[in-house]
């Protein structure tokens, strides 16, 4: 009887695991540019990543920044377009980025592990 109360336990404690926990430690890379399309009605600062038949856009979180300005250097440009392979892991959020003629977009968050122009 107590090897099945054992059992029982573990499997709950097993089932009721946080997903995000998942999301902090999965590492992804992929190739894609980090674009600032601001002046042409486009958004500010983010990444577009092919995904399959799409192309996807994230958001670097705050701390990114420093990641990505000691890799590409410091960019006060309004338009731009830098091919990247990138390394980064999902924060589980959503962040607003500003777009063209006022409008904010919301990309899912990510922290930027390591970044290298292609």
């Amino acid at each position: 009887m107590k090897i099945a109360v054992v059992l029982f336990g573990l499997l709950a404690w097993v089932s009721c695991h946080d997903e995000n926990e998942v999301l902090d430690n999965a590492v992804l890379e992929a190739d894609g540019q980090y674009v600032n399309m601001l002046a042409s009605d486009g958004c500010s600062w983010h990444f577009s990543v092919k995904s399959g038949d799409s192309t996807i856009s994230l958001a670097p979180s705050d701390a990114s920044f420093k990641v990505i300005e000691e890799a590409l250097g410091k960019s006060d440009s309004y338009y731009s377009f830098t091919d990247v392979h990138l390394k980064y892991s999902l924060t589980g959020n959503k962040k607003d980025v500003k777009c063209g003629w006022g409008h904010t977009s919301q990309f899912d968050e990510i922290k930027v592990l390591q970044i290298h122009k292609r």
